[in-house]
């Protein structure tokens, strides 16, 4: 019986280890601006869902070490920390307490792995109706009507969103097509979408990396792509729902039927 407490306790002591939580490194460094992404400063632990997995236990298989270490997840659980629900082989972040005791976090990655949209609407693009002389005039009730019915045909819903891969690259999905003479006469205008490139996991939070096109006649040598990175927490995910939080913003996704299982 002391035998296997010792191994228990090497155990918890090699994953805390190949987890190490630094708070200074955390909170006092930036995430790099770079285009491939490099976990700098990242406390969360990597590994794979075992049998035995539920509601109040992970058994958690870290990258570090060859033997499965189980924890109880139900502080997580209460605080609604709990990203997924972990079936055998999943790949999983844990974020643990300073001690290596506590799971503060659990992400299921190949939950959220997958292509999530929401759906945005356009705007009626403000036109003034002026005469010859510049001066605003006022319509008459048919031409308002066929305006109306006009911009009723226009007025459709888009998809936006992206497809987050297993490689860690991202797609967007959806979105207007690319800028054409022809879009300034459209009496509807959509938002921007924006385009990621590649994701990641980094203390707990998302983070969905863009990079800005180049203008038509600027060369890689002279104008390289910028890149940002945008810090995203998770604030909700379900099989089918994901809900997260941007810097000014919250937004609600669905997971698209048939990307349960992306490449």
């Amino acid at each position: 019986m002391k035998k296997k407490h010792v191994f228990i306790a090497l155990a918890l002591l090699t994953a805390t280890m190949g987890c190490k939580y630094n708070p200074a490194e955390a909170e006092g460094e930036p995430l790099p601006q770079m285009a491939s992404y490099e976990a700098v400063n990242d406390s969360l632990c990597y590994g794979f869902a075992c049998d035995g997995c539920s509601d109040s236990v992970v058994v958690f298989l870290p990258d570090s070490i060859s033997d499965p270490v189980s924890y109880d997840i139900m502080r997580a659980f209460r605080r609604h920390q709990v990203y997924g629900n972990p079936s055998v082989g999943d790949k999983l972040a844990l974020y643990l307490s300073p001690d290596g005791k506590d799971v503060l976090q659990v992400v299921d990655i190949d939950a959220l792995k997958g292509t999530w949209v929401y759906q945005v609407y356009p705007q009626p693009r403000v036109r003034h109706h002026t005469n010859e002389d510049g001066e605003e005039v006022k319509l008459t009730e048919d031409e308002q009507h066929a305006i109306d019915s006009m911009l009723q045909t226009y007025m459709k819903p888009r998809e936006y969103g992206f497809t987050l891969k297993r490689d860690f690259t991202s797609q967007s999905v959806g979105g207007p097509p690319r800028q054409t003479s022809l879009d300034e006469e459209l009496p509807v205008v959509y938002p921007p979408l924006k385009r990621y490139s590649e994701w990641h996991l980094w203390n707990g939070k998302l983070i969905l990396t863009s990079r800005s096109r180049r203008q038509q006649g600027d060369t890689a040598q002279h104008v390289p792509a910028q890149v940002k990175n945008d810090t995203v927490e998770l604030v909700m995910m379900r099989r089918d729902t994901l809900v997260l939080r941007f810097d000014d913003h919250e937004r609600k996704f669905s997971r698209k039927p048939d990307s349960l299982m992306v490449k």
